[in-house]
């Protein structure tokens, strides 16, 4: 017997085509919360034998993942563009403020 995730011919579980087709019909994509990456359906299509896990007893890995707009992909790492900037911004005016020459090392 082949493990699951050895058999490239396995099935797609349903939970698996009903979140494709849902993100599919809503011109979304799927994004995995643990790992903050979102994933067009073609592309899930295509990795979903690595990204969903079942285990035992029916239970699966299937409220890791949600469907969204990819607009909120744009606006989540917008908000992280905007808080490394802050946080560079705060390096560098500490930096100013702070009166040690640097040289470089030898």
């Amino acid at each position: 017997m082949v493990p699951a995730w050895l058999d490239k011919k396995r099935e797609i579980p349903t939970d698996v085509r009903s979140l494709i087709n849902l993100a599919r019909e809503n011109n979304c994509w799927i994004y995995e919360q643990k790992t903050r990456i979102f994933y067009t359906p073609d592309e899930f299509l295509e990795k979903w034998p690595l990204l969903y896990h079942e285990g035992r007893r029916g239970i699966n890995n299937n409220k890791e993942f949600a469907v969204k707009s990819p607009y909120v992909a744009i606006k989540q790492r917008a908000e992280w563009v905007k808080r490394a900037n802050e946080e560079l911004q705060a390096i560098l005016k500490k930096l100013e403020s702070y009166e040690a020459e640097f040289k470089p090392q030898k």
